[in-house]
């Protein structure tokens, strides 16, 4: 395949995937979150917190889209990831990403940036990559990947973890779980709701709790 095929590719990939509202909405709630938990002291603060989120949650998209080809095979095969014949270029583009990243974190991140952003990679490589049957199943995949939001909203504080940060990031992984959960035909078709439930019980019990020892 030819480089400009290749780089054609990567740019619809681009437009489709990472260029979207939905895209868009996402890092604006991520980076929103974070200010919350702690806010940016200055202009500039608001700007290098808000480029990290975007290089975040771009970089992880495009590792989820990779992981998830077989399934989004059947479920979306007009994607372009899906009709392209230039895969190795995406791993390419994700290796780049994540090098953005790092450096991003050594320069603008707070104390705790780094080793979560490291913790998060080896928890995705297990849940994409692993052997183990329960990464498997759709519901408890997601419910693992959709970990990496509250991760984010971590790495975008500079004053590190406190219970302020997991309360805020407790309340968005419930409502990004609810919406990938109306979403997904996958998780709608087969869940009902009940394992959810069952979600969104365990994360109001510990953000009530996080809320009471914050107060």
């Amino acid at each position: 395949m030819s480089s400009s095929s290749a780089a054609a590719d990567l740019i619809a990939y681009g437009r489709e995937r990472i260029a979207s509202w939905r895209i868009a909405l996402l890092v604006a709630a991520v980076a929103a979150l974070a200010f919350i938990a702690d806010a940016p002291q200055d202009a500039e603060g608001v700007v290098r917190r808000t480029v990290l989120a975007v290089l975040l949650v771009a970089s992880f998209r495009i590792w989820d889209d990779l992981a998830d080809r077989v399934y989004d095979s059947v479920r979306h095969p007009n994607r372009v990831l899906m009709r392209s014949a230039a895969v190795r270029w995406f791993w390419v583009l994700l290796a780049g990403l994540a090098a953005v990243s790092v450096c991003a974190l050594v320069v603008f991140g707070g104390v705790v940036s780094l080793p979560v952003h490291a913790g998060l990679i080896v928890l995705l490589a297990v849940v994409y990559h692993g052997p183990w049957r329960l990464t498997r199943d759709r519901f408890v995949r997601t419910q693992l990947v959709l970990l990496k939001y509250p991760a984010f909203i971590t790495i975008l504080t500079t004053s590190g973890f406190s219970s302020r940060t997991a309360l805020i990031g407790a309340a968005g992984y419930m409502l990004i779980s609810l919406c990938e959960w109306r979403d997904d035909p996958a998780l709608g078709e087969s869940y009902r709701g009940g394992q959810l439930a069952v979600v969104f019980a365990i994360g109001l019990v510990a953000a009530l709790s996080l809320a009471a020892g914050h107060g």
